[in-house]
């Protein structure tokens, strides 16, 4: 048997009664970090194969005498977990702080994780871009970047690349240069774009400071100067220039009140009994109050100060359990009152697995705690992780623990799940972008919430109300894929693109009577749009498409369930009649539509009009031009004009078609008569002249070219 620990490996031949140390020479061959990394493994068909793992994995053939390195990367893909098949040693399965990987050849070669959502996200961050970059910080793999919307339909591994930050600490981008990044962890990162070159502008840098941090180090920008980059050490520094000068803003603030700092000289050896202090963990600033900065430390205190730092006070929540070792992981100063702030505090490190979020609207002179609602005893933990406030509706809050979401429409007195599909998860940062929601879990990657506007006009009296129709947030006039070729097949590991166009919100008290539909209006009430809830008929091709059907998109009616649901409408008007259908070669496994499509609706306001029971609702929705677009309003208003006459165009030919069929099955029957000849053969002439009017309904076109395998069209409407 073998026993691994942080002194090393050791075996025993004797049932335990004795032990030896293997290959005592080679301290690779014990547990990693402290036990972090920790494991033995034997295989069960070959006992002189053994197995260790550390911060990489090793491997020994002749019974634990000797190792050498097996699975891993420079600084360690940390594995977890290792399961070897019972009934062939070739198959294993690591498990790894990244994700899982597999050989099937005793390690010669191993499958990919990029293809699981298993990030172990810290910090998250979102910039000014379109479509915005999600920043985020990753256990033992990085700092990351990814986009929230990709060009080709999907967000691909084109739309993604590593941060040359730190796994851990906080990654945030200059709100006034979108190609300067900062990143903390391994000291404060500063990051240009597009060459990604880096320099470490810690203050820090100068051994002097003694700087005390915690893995989280905060990073944020003042609202009051946007210039003006903030960090926490044991104290609040700041810089206006990316860096190249610090000054303090406090003095240390890791000791309780009435407690001195010791001199810098002792700091990191404190005599025995003494307080060790604390450094910041999370950092808040006012963006109602100038030079209102809040922060919370690794034990447990909160000061804030209303003057950026000249003068702090110590508003610590009293009576915490345990409060030396509470963590105060995340400050939320409100957007709406200066007076108030949110605090989530973690006290899992002591056994303590309930959540703790607090209130305060007095500048933390008193503290209520608001947890109505959230569990306490959940499998995973239920300890509190992050909590922010919309900036835009006063009360309502989003709170995140160790395993789910939760969101509170009265300032935290009561609280309800905001799980939807998301799983269960460890929620340890939360940002907001315009109208989006975004979540950092750790170990299941990054979350969006699209377009959550519905629950800022969430009342008590919505409840009562038969239907409502939320007025939607902004929507942006993108194209659905710009793809020009075979598009990346569904194992390219990728994820949905938030839904094209205007996401559309309504609730339903009771189950509709009938039929219930939206159409869309522009501004001279022309129908642009129709949506109904009744069944959609496939085209006829979706039946055989020339690729997978996989590749095709289903039609859906509107739902009708009571309670809240949702439609998009894709900014394009309604499709025009066709006698044919193709699929276009710019595709999404289970989103690409039939074509052709009507055009893309202009930027401009327009109506919605639910009609629900015979009762109409409305709302305005405004269409924008994709920011990236060269294209100006004259040209946009051109486009369209052609697009339209095109348009139109077709229905009449579609309507020129039917009425010329209609005659020609007139003179069919006169030709079929006992007419005289001549009058038959003055029909016959006729009937070919409408032919030639009426054209083939086929229009032409037959599945080759290109090698063969179907149509390969372009989209249809630019």
């Amino acid at each position: 048997m073998f026993l691994i620990g942080n002194f090393g490996l050791y075996r025993s031949d004797d049932g335990g009664t004795t032990w030896r140390q293997m290959d005592a020479a080679d301290r690779r061959i014990a547990n990693g970090q402290g036990g972090y990394n920790c494991g033995v493994y034997v295989d069960p068909r070959n006992p002189d194969i053994v197995y260790t793992i550390n911060t990489s994995s090793y491997k020994s053939t002749d019974g634990g005498n000797t190792f050498t390195g097996f699975k891993g990367a420079p600084g360690g893909d940390d594995p977890q977990q290792m399961w070897i098949d019972p009934t062939n040693g070739q198959r294993i399965l690591l498990g790894m702080d990244q994700g899982a990987t597999i050989t099937l050849d005793g390690g010669a070669n191993w499958s990919s994780w990029y293809n699981q959502s298993t990030d172990q996200v810290y910090h998250i961050a979102v910039d000014n871009s379109y479509p915005y970059w999600v920043y985020a910080s990753q256990q033992d793999a990085g700092a990351i970047r990814t986009r929230s919307r990709g060009n080709l339909g999907a967000v691909t591994p084109l739309d993604w690349n590593p941060v040359s930050g730190w796994e851990w600490g906080t990654t945030i981008p200059d709100p006034l240069t979108l190609n300067i990044v900062y990143a903390s962890g391994s000291g404060i990162l500063k990051i240009t774009y597009p060459s990604e070159q880096w320099i470490n502008v810690s203050p820090n840098v100068d051994p002097a400071l003694r700087g005390r941090t915690t893995i989280s180090q905060p990073l944020a920008f003042a609202p009051w100067n946007r210039h003006e980059l903030i960090t926490g050490f044991q104290f609040v520094m700041a810089t206006t220039d990316g860096g190249m000068h610090w000054r303090k803003l406090s003095p240390d603030l890791g000791y309780p009140k009435g407690v001195a700092p010791p001199p810098d000289s002792l700091r990191g050896r404190p005599a025995p009994g003494t307080i060790v202090g604390g450094a910041i963990q999370s950092l808040a600033l006012s963006g109602v109050a100038r030079g209102t900065i809040w922060v919370g430390t690794n034990n447990g205190l909160i000061k804030v100060t209303r003057d950026e730092g000249k003068t702090w006070d110590d508003v610590t929540i009293p009576n915490l359990p345990n409060p030396a070792r509470a963590d105060i992981l995340s400050i939320e100063a409100s957007h709406q009152h200066a007076a108030t702030a949110y605090v989530a505090v973690d006290l899992h490190g002591t056994g303590d697995y309930k959540p703790y979020f607090f209130r305060t609207r007095d500048d933390g002179k008193t503290w209520t705690a608001i947890v109505n609602g959230l569990p306490t005893d959940q499998p995973s933990g239920s300890f509190a992780r992050v909590i922010r406030e919309d900036p835009k509706q006063a009360g309502l809050l989003f709170a995140g623990t160790e395993s789910g979401m939760y969101v509170s429409f009265d300032d935290g007195d009561t609280w309800q799940s905001l799980q939807l599909n998301l799983p269960n998860s460890s929620y340890r940062d939360i940002a907001i972008h315009g109208n989006d929601l975004v979540v950092g879990t750790y170990g299941r990657g990054i979350w969006v919430l699209d377009d959550y506007s519905p629950l800022r006009q969430i009342t008590p009296a919505l409840a009562t109300e038969p239907v409502h129709l939320f007025a939607p947030g902004d929507a942006v006039r993108v194209r659905r894929n710009v793809g020009a070729d075979t598009p990346f097949p569904p194992e390219v590991p990728h994820a949905l693109n938030p839904p094209d166009g205007a996401i559309i919100y309504y609730y339903l008290g009771s189950k509709p009577a009938g039929e219930i539909t939206l159409t869309v209006l522009d501004a001279g009430g022309r129908v642009v749009r129709h949506l109904s809830s009744a069944p959609i008929p496939p085209v006829v091709e979706a039946a055989q498409p020339p690729e997978p059907n996989f590749w095709v998109a289903t039609p859906q009616p509107m739902p009708t369930a009571v309670g809240t649901n949702r439609v998009n409408w894709d900014l394009r008007y309604d499709s025009p009649p066709a006698f044919t259908h193709s699929y276009e070669i710019n595709a999404n496994p289970g989103l690409t539509p039939a074509s052709p499509e009507g055009p893309v609706a202009p930027p401009g306001v327009y109506t919605l009009r639910l009609t629900v029971d015979g009762k109409i609702y409305t709302q305005a929705v405004t269409v924008l031009n994709d920011p990236r677009s060269p294209a100006t309003a004259a040209d946009l208003r051109a486009q369209h004009e052609l697009q339209m006459k095109i348009y139109i165009g077709i229905q009449e030919a579609w309507d020129g078609y039917h009425q010329v069929a209609a005659v020609r099955t007139a003179v069919a029957a006169d030709t079929a008569s006992t007419a005289p000849a001549e009058v038959v053969a003055a029909a016959k002439a006729l009937d070919s002249t409408l032919a030639g009017v009426g054209g083939n309904a086929e229009g032409g076109r037959r599945f080759g070219g290109f090698g063969g395998g179907g149509p390969r069209r372009r989209r249809s409407w630019g």
